[in-house]
């Protein structure tokens, strides 16, 4: 069959529709939502076009700033399944987030969905986990990823933790390193509720408040691992948008507390610009590092936000991000393992107008 693969466009919506409606029961994209993924610029949408029909489409999806795409779907219309229409759809959107600088495609696909398995298998997708009650009927989804440059996975046993509150990143960071040094632990949202409690600046600039690195530092101490902090600024910090002087007064007194807490455990702290080697450093070192950075690159928001650095692949700093864009279709399998290029790491690894640089380096304790 003559299959030419291009951009898919706003008037082939009716036929996508028709095609997704025939290839899937459930979790089917609206006319709406094809039409929002058309339009953006952190997707790809790639129909199948036989020269006056659509066969089949895919969608791949891009983090901003990060190396790993996503298949966030494909499908083949019935009549064209046998043709190699999912193969040629599937080779296109590598060479989709090839071009766009991705190191690694990721994808889910139904456990009970043999099919679909084999095609990514027999293309060199590899199995990283799975995720039980995915879909909307139930369905256990499988996880695969493929090395689109290079041939080397990068592998970690640092267990991801998703944040189930806006507030709440540097906690779920903590989470994340106290599963991976401490045997036995299991993450939940009780627990990253109290270390926020514990950690908290208490207010912020509308809502309940982030965490600053001296607060997480306590925080990692007293739930028995070892902080170090680097941070490029003496005195409190986020003060600068809030308005109110009683909660700046507020503001000021906890952190003034986590200081007084901080010298009596003995945590180093360096006041200083971080650089990139003390973040491979301390990697290669086996430790993790919580790295302040604005949300503004990944995710579009100037916001402070706390990721998790959990390796060095020799060009790239990989993270977990507990954040997950749920309204923008994202996953698990966007958020985990993500491979940042220095560059872009060190651009992101700041925040405010100061450009704030903060890492809190986690390891056992002794």
């Amino acid at each position: 069959m003559n299959v030419r693969i291009r951009a898919a466009l706003v008037t082939d919506i009716d036929a996508l529709v028709a095609i997704e409606n025939a290839a899937f029961a459930t979790d089917r994209i609206s006319r709406r939502s094809f039409r929002l993924l058309i339009e953006r610029d952190t997707a790809s949408v790639l129909a199948a076009d036989e020269g006056g029909g659509l066969m089949g489409y895919c969608v791949v999806l891009y983090r901003r700033g990060s190396g790993v795409a996503r298949l966030y779907s494909i499908a083949v219309s019935p009549g064209s399944n046998g043709h190699g229409v999912g193969k040629a759809l599937l080779e296109a959107a590598e060479d989709a987030a090839f071009d766009k600088d991705r190191l690694i495609l990721r994808l889910e696909v139904r456990e009970d969905n043999p099919r679909a398995i084999t095609l990514y298998e027999k293309n060199g997708y590899r199995p990283i986990g799975k995720e039980p009650d995915y879909y909307e009927d139930g369905a256990t989804a499988l996880r695969f990823e493929k090395m689109l440059r290079g041939d080397v996975p990068f592998a970690t046993t640092v267990p991801y933790y998703e944040q189930s509150e806006e507030f709440t990143c540097g906690p779920a960071c903590l989470l994340m390193a106290k599963a991976a040094f401490q045997p036995g632990f299991v993450p939940d949202a009780v627990m990253e509720v109290r270390l926020w409690r514990e950690a908290t600046t208490i207010f912020m600039m509308s809502g309940p408040g982030g965490c600053e690195p001296f607060g997480l530092a306590v925080a990692a101490y007293e739930h028995g691992l070892a902080p170090e902090i680097i941070v490029s600024f003496f005195g409190a910090l986020f003060l600068q948008s809030v308005r109110s002087d009683e909660k700046r007064r507020v503001m000021e007194l906890a952190q003034v507390d986590f200081r007084n807490r901080v010298d009596a455990y003995g945590v180093p702290v360096e006041y200083r610009n971080f650089v990139l080697d003390d973040i491979r450093r301390a990697l290669a070192g086996g430790r993790l590092v919580m790295v302040l950075v604005s949300g503004f690159i990944m995710f579009g928001k100037k916001v402070p936000h706390w990721v998790l650095a959990i390796g060095d692949d020799g060009n790239h700093i990989i993270l977990h991000d507990p954040w997950v864009e749920d309204e923008r279709g994202e996953t698990e399998t966007d958020a985990a393992s993500i491979p940042i290029p220095y560059s872009i790491f060190m651009a992101m690894a700041q925040y405010g107008r100061e450009g704030l640089r903060a890492a809190v380096i986690l390891g056992r304790r002794q």
